[in-house]
């Protein structure tokens, strides 16, 4: 520890204390027996401990440690979370490693940790002006963090929940945290000990796992299209892929800055056959291509408002992206949609215990998983105006965010999804393998709870 600090009563440093810290305010409830730990200029330090008992550094009396500058320390902890040393620092601060509670922690400047950043209790908040950036956020829901800059948290524990949310995907926090930090226990629910983690950090060791397995995607073990070839085989593999509904002779899409229309062989409104068909418009150009009467395939294209022309070598460039990208989607479709099955969601919303619920999901309409909330809009309604609201099952996130379940044709449940702090649930884009995994493991983890939940048996909520 360095010997450069000066020990100094807290009336003497009241004029540098920054304005949006508590001490700003509040500094003269406490007498000059109460000492400041003051540091002017850059500091780095093997560790800092800001618990009570622990002299700082061999000095009574210290409630505050004050770093006119900017501080690096491998590991900064207390264990005592009913009241800490403050820590106020001017500069930016830097760390391997940061367990704290009890106390304000303040930085002017920005707070980057490679590994954990853990707040405890409510008796304690940290302040950054700057970014925050860490690799793991541990928090037990009451200790609280303020950033002005952008937050950059490659993974958030709650430590109330046995999810963390790793790069947008729920992950088992025992995955991520080492087992030395979490209690046994004979109950369902997972234990944390924030103690355990700060002898830990004080043993000089490591308390993260390398869970980029557990960030491993699924991979198809069947692709539904091998070629990406413009022929009758996959026209007619677009018209019978699990896009394609009973209840309409087309499904459609837009995917980045393309819109998709496929449709499958059938009798027009005016009494004609309709040959089987795509559709693609993109930002410069309109394609169409169809399937005759004689198996061949024919392909057209325009140019704004201009009269559709047969597409040369040149033309039909643009036009293999954008069919590549079609076939991607509903490869994705294939792999990804089956596996929620229409009939475990309607058994669940059928299930008494659901149907004891609000009928329209408005109120009363769920249970809580942890941080994560269920909610159901257990039957389908149309509203004064007309409007038609289908039966669903809403997930709400650790993170705040939403996946919709929804129950709006015979083929397979839609999934939409809601980005936190937003209020308007988009369509998925098929190319966004993440958000898809992450549906997938969010239903998988409501499965688990509701079975519980309602004892429902295997062939009600079954493994799809």
């Amino acid at each position: 520890m360095s010997n450069d600090f000066q020990f100094l009563p807290i009336s003497q440093v009241a004029g540098k204390f920054p304005e949006n810290t508590w001490w700003s305010k509040f500094y003269k409830d406490f007498n000059d027996e109460n000492l400041v730990a003051y540091y002017e200029g850059d500091l780095t330090l093997p560790f800092l401990n800001l618990d009570w008992d622990m002299p700082f550094p061999q000095q009574e009396g210290v409630i505050i440690v004050f770093i006119n500058g900017s501080l690096t320390v491998d590991n900064l902890y207390n264990q005592e979370t009913d009241g800490a040393i403050a820590l106020i620092v001017t500069g930016n601060l830097s760390a391997k490693n940061i367990a704290v509670g009890g106390q304000e922690v303040y930085v002017a400047g920005d707070l980057s940790v490679e590994e954990i950043l853990c707040g405890s209790y409510n008796h304690g908040e940290m302040i950054v002006e700057g970014n925050l950036n860490a690799k793991v956020l541990v928090q037990d829901g009451e200790y609280r963090f303020k950033a002005d800059g952008e937050q950059s948290i490659v993974c958030a524990v709650n430590v109330w929940d046995t999810d963390a949310v790793c790069q947008e995907l729920p992950v088992d926090i025992r995955k991520v945290l080492i087992e030395d930090v979490f209690l046994d226990s004979e109950e369902e629910e997972i234990d944390f000990s924030f103690h355990t983690l700060v002898t830990v950090l004080e043993e000089g060791r490591s308390a993260l796992l390398d869970w980029s397995e557990a960030l491993q995607r699924k991979k198809a073990e069947h692709l539904y299209f091998t070629s990406n070839t413009i022929n009758e085989e996959n026209i007619l593999k677009l018209t019978r892929s699990i896009l394609m509904t009973d209840e309409q002779p087309y499904f459609d899409f837009e995917e980045h800055d393309a819109y998709f229309k496929v449709q499958r062989e059938h009798i027009g409104d005016d009494g004609e056959q309709r040959n089987p068909s795509v559709y693609i418009k993109t930002a410069q150009h309109h394609y169409f291509i169809w399937l005759d009467d004689d198996h061949s395939v024919s392909l057209l294209m325009k140019s704004g408002d201009s009269e559709w022309e047969d597409i040369d070598e040149e033309s039909s460039k643009p036009l293999a992206e954008y069919w590549l990208m079609l076939l991607t989607c509903v490869n994705a479709a294939e792999l990804y949609l089956p596996n929620i099955e229409v009939k475990v969601v309607q058994d669940i919303l059928q299930h008494p215990v659901i149907q004891e619920l609000d009928p329209y999901g408005e109120e009363n309409d769920g249970f809580w998983d942890g941080s994560k909330y269920y909610g159901f809009r257990r039957q389908a309604y149309t509203d004064e105006d007309g409007y038609c609201f289908a039966a669903r099952i809403d997930i709400e996130t650790p993170d705040g965010a939403f996946y919709f379940y929804t129950l709006d044709n015979n083929s397979y449940v839609s999934r939409h999804y809601q980005p936190p702090n937003h209020h308007v649930r988009q369509d998925m884009s098929f190319l966004d393998a993440k958000r898809w995994e992450a549906s997938e493991r969010y239903f998988d983890r409501f499965k688990d709870f509701i079975a519980r939940k309602i004892s429902v048996d295997g062939s009600s909520v079954r493994k799809s």
